[in-house]
């Protein structure tokens, strides 16, 4: 077990794309999809350092949520912000700042699972950040001005794709959410708001197997095919 990291589960999304309610409550192969990275991330990570920052609205599903799924547990819930980096900013401020490390992961990405966790960790902990990410393989175009695209290709060797888990260290992720919501700055990428205030670039784990981020209601149908 990790006991000196902690875990922050964004959950206070609006959902919006999916169009069908809140899509973390969903159901999804006998459990809502925010579920089964708690379960996952649970071999690795205690529950008293689990923390979801969830919608206002929301906040006692979740909790009702998790004490029929996961009963005796102790993860925290707080209301999320207006964006991302605030949500991540209020978890933060509700941790226990004895935490060496705080990993961030998506609550709309069940099919992570604790050995890419493991791997994230061990990555951080050399380079000080780290996050699970994917080679490119499509070819990528820039649309320009008058909705073409550009006949030349982007370097697609050099293009990764970003996921999470994403891992820091404690101290530089607090002050980079921090910094970022005092001058009305927001990330939709941790990594992002850590480098741009404290320069720290993540090392990029290479995850070969799916990490879906559910967004459309198309999704949820090929995650509970993909389980």
């Amino acid at each position: 077990m990790y006991d000196t990291i902690a875990l922050i589960l964004p959950a206070g999304g609006s959902s919006t794309r999916f169009g069908q309610g809140n899509k973390l409550l969903c159901p999804l192969k006998g459990m809502p999809v925010f579920c089964h990275s708690i379960r996952k991330f649970g071999e690795v990570i205690p529950f008293r350092n689990m923390i979801l920052p969830v919608n206002a609205g929301f906040r006692k599903e979740f909790r009702e949520i998790l004490d029929r799924y996961f009963p005796g547990n102790e993860i925290s819930i707080t209301v999320g912000g207006a964006s991302r980096t605030e949500s991540v900013l209020n978890a933060l401020k509700a941790l226990p700042r004895d935490m060496e490390y705080v990993a961030v992961h998506d609550a709309a990405r069940p099919l992570a699972d604790a050995a890419l966790f493991r791997r994230c960790v061990e990555a951080c902990r050399l380079h000080g950040a780290a996050l699970a990410a994917h080679r490119v393989v499509d070819t990528i175009k820039e649309i320009g001005k008058d909705g073409l695209l550009s006949s030349g290709n982007i370097e697609r060797g050099k293009l990764w794709a970003v996921e999470t888990p994403q891992i820091f260290r404690f101290p530089e992720l607090f002050e980079a959410t921090s910094r970022a919501v005092e001058g009305g700055l927001a990330f939709t990428d941790d990594a992002a708001a850590v480098e741009h205030f404290c320069g720290r670039r993540a090392f990029p784990v290479e995850n070969p197997e799916c990490n879906l981020k559910i967004t459309h209601a198309a999704d949820l149908v090929l995650a509970e095919r993909l389980i």
